[in-house]
């Protein structure tokens, strides 16, 4: 059998190499919230659906939509895990971005893991009874105030008659006549046996509408669309499959928000959104519109993007 020579040899080596060049994975840079809403880009990850898009996630924790938008701007992430309202203020106030995929959604009825109007046992009966009363709320102006107004008028409550104090959610537990509480916060709560939930504000509100999402810069989309797309069916499967599988998610949970190890198998898991609906976030502007959170409206129609 004839020798093989050097340049025959090298063609062979190219040609059997390229198949794994083109596999490459390419790098995107995410900043996640640090808590259990951002679990469908984490379980994407553990699931491999990012690396079957030929994606590599590398993620950075921030506190917060509105802190992760400077990074965002300043080309240090890609894309960020924010909240409707910050995103929407963000956009009215110049932000050119793009919706990309979803996080979590409210829940159309029933107990949720977004805000729950919490009192001590027995102590008020009706959220009615509010008026006259200190009410504790993580910001004023925050998502989670919005939608603590919204019930209160839906409810029939003289808001002018109830009077807001800011309290971090992990300090609330011990605070006040009533609190706007969320996971874990809620649950560690209802565990004494001392406390009972009056309502959802979200749910009584705006039900099934959607709570966070994945954005990036225009810009970025126009020039990585395809990547985009990939990181947004990526997205949807991870939340499809955090719904679908409680043990596999309440596991992610624990090791990536810190969760306190008793709680694993009890606090409440979110809702995981699986498309983005333009729609729902009208309302939420709508609302942000009618009490002061925002002047005028944005234009959604190019700001969710559209997937083959």
């Amino acid at each position: 059998m004839p020798a093989v020579r050097p340049l025959a040899r090298l063609l062979i080596a190219l040609a059997l190499a390229a198949p794994f060049a083109a596999q490459a994975q390419e790098k995107i840079r995410v900043g996640l919230l640090p808590f259990s809403e951002s679990l469908g880009a984490v379980l994407a990850d553990k699931q491999g659906f990012f690396k079957a898009e030929g994606l590599e996630i590398e993620v950075t924790k921030i506190n917060s939509g509105a802190v992760g938008v400077p990074v965002l701007q300043a080309g240090k992430l890609d894309i960020i895990f924010s909240n409707t309202v910050s995103t929407l203020q963000a956009i009215e106030q110049g932000l050119d971005a793009v919706i990309l995929a979803p996080g979590a959604a409210v829940r159309a009825s029933g107990a949720d893991t977004t805000i729950g109007l919490m009192v001590r046992k027995g102590s008020i009966k009706s959220v009615k009874e509010l008026e006259g009363k200190r009410v504790a709320v993580n910001v004023i102006n925050s998502t989670a105030w919005l939608h603590a107004v919204a019930h209160l008028d839906a409810k029939g409550v003289d808001r002018s008659k109830v009077r807001f104090l800011e309290v971090p959610f992990p300090q609330m537990n011990e605070q006040v006549d009533a609190i706007y509480q969320v996971e874990p916060f809620r649950s560690v709560l209802m565990a004494t046996g001392k406390a009972e939930v009056l309502g959802y504000p979200y749910v009584e509100t705006l039900p099934n509408s959607d709570i966070t999402q994945y954005i990036a810069l225009t810009p970025w989309v126009e020039k990585h669309r395809a990547t985009a797309v990939k990181f947004a069916r990526a997205i949807i499967k991870g939340a499809q499959f955090a719904n679908a599988n409680e043990a596999a998610t309440r596991d992610a949970n624990l090791q990536f928000t810190g969760l306190n190890p008793a709680l694993k198998d009890t606090v409440m898991l979110p809702r995981f959104g699986t498309s983005v609906s333009a729609a729902e976030i009208a309302r939420t502007q709508d609302m942000m519109i009618k009490y002061g959170m925002m002047k005028t409206k944005v234009d959604l129609s190019k700001r969710v993007l559209a997937l083959p």
